[in-house]
């Protein structure tokens, strides 16, 4: 079996275009996997030019020597986002074509599951937020739902610091949450990077006042893993980091120095499913836990989820499916993930467990459909009226 092309597929979401990829063989067995990637979905179509000449030919079941010469071949390594996430969409199409091949999960194939179940949290939950107390309002629906874990950004377009009347509602959101939601419910502050060192001990000395804060993420940009360890060493309440982490080796320097008490890689800005499996041994083996991040296309759902069931230290899994995808979406989409009570079900068809149908081409993008900017005021809306 050999790869006779590679295809991709920009969708037009809301707030994020999706990046689709699909592999086809010789002998007609396709495999899809995603790689979108935040604001340069058609500079990854330019570059899959470049490197597919490489890949056609090659066998997918060969895929872990196809992407080490792959990642060994490109010059700027784990620093090229748009590199990484086109290996990692095509990583995951290889698993979903040798799955099918052999009749089985992608999980299955690594030795089947440890996690029969996959505990959630929402995102995307306040696309509809028109003031203040709609808040406490979308807050109880998530857990009347039966999630009991929810997280989100209370800051607004906040960068570096937050003024006087920023801060003060900011803190009144994350009180109004916690009222509607109760102690029993972890709330899991979303910081986007947004602050420097100050700003954030700030509002992290302000969260410990509550008990049922399940990590602050992102406090400071992610370069500043000196900064994220001052918080995780002072602050009382868990720190999370690793969205924007790209390949194990940016959690080197994070997990040496205890800077991340929650890693969070998300499979394809660190490179895929064998890169995020190698990410959760380095994170197990110093005691850490595994929370990986999927805010991408729902593609990247089910792959996550293939993730999740093999990590011995999964905490909880992020999900905006329920809350944040458009009304279109179970036209491009053969399956959707099979939720209750704030629990995932893990795929079961072979594969990934999802398919692209023929409908997609009604919803490809041009490059006037623009993604969203978190540091502009309403990103909170993320297209959504």
């Amino acid at each position: 079996m050999k790869i006779s092309d590679i295809k991709t597929y920009i969708i037009r979401n809301t707030w994020k275009k999706w990046v689709f990829i699909e592999i086809i063989t010789d002998d007609g067995s396709r495999g899809f996997g995603e790689a979108t990637v935040y604001s340069d979905q058609f500079g990854l179509i330019n570059h899959l030019k470049e490197v597919k000449k490489s890949i056609v030919n090659e066998d997918p079941f060969r895929v872990n020597k196809i992407m080490n010469k792959w990642f060994i071949s490109s010059f700027n390594r784990s620093r090229d986002m748009v590199n990484i996430s086109l290996m990692s969409g095509f990583e995951a199409a290889c698993f979903d074509l040798i799955g099918k091949h052999c009749g089985s999960t992608v999980y299955n194939l690594f030795g089947g599951p440890v996690n029969e179940k996959i505990k959630l949290y929402a995102n995307g939950w306040y696309t509809d937020i028109n003031e203040i107390n709609d808040w406490g309002r979308n807050a109880t629906k998530v857990i009347n739902k039966g999630y009991k874990a929810l997280k989100f950004d209370p800051f607004g377009s906040g960068s570096g610091f937050l003024d006087y009347d920023e801060y003060k509602k900011s803190m009144e959101i994350i009180k109004i949450v916690h009222d509607a939601v109760g102690d029993s419910t972890e709330m899991l502050i979303e910081g986007h990077g947004r602050f420097n060192r100050s700003m954030a001990m700030k509002i992290g000395k302000e969260l410990e006042k509550y008990d049922n804060i399940g990590w602050f993420e992102e406090p400071v940009i992610p370069e500043d893993i000196e900064g994220l360890s001052v918080l995780a060493h002072t602050l009382k309440i868990p720190i999370a980091a690793g969205e924007r982490f790209i390949t194990k080796y940016d959690f080197v320097e994070p997990i040496k120095r205890g800077a991340i008490n929650v890693a969070q890689p998300d499979v394809i800005n660190t490179g895929g499913i064998l890169e995020t499996l190698k990410i959760g041994a380095m994170a197990e083996s110093n005691n850490i836990a595994m929370a990986p991040h999927q805010a991408e296309g729902p593609l990247n759902t089910f792959i996550t989820l293939n993730v999740d069931a093999l990590l011995n230290n999964l905490k909880i899994q992020e999900i905006f499916d329920e809350f944040a995808y458009p009304e279109w979406i179970n036209e491009i989409v053969n399956e959707r993930p099979k939720i209750h009570d704030g629990y995932a079900s893990l795929p079961k068809k072979p594969g990934i467990g999802i398919e692209i149908t023929d409908k997609i081409n009604n919803y490809i993008a041009d490059e006037s459909n623009n993604d969203f900017n978190l540091f502009l005021d309403g990103w909170e809306k993320r297209g959504f009226k």
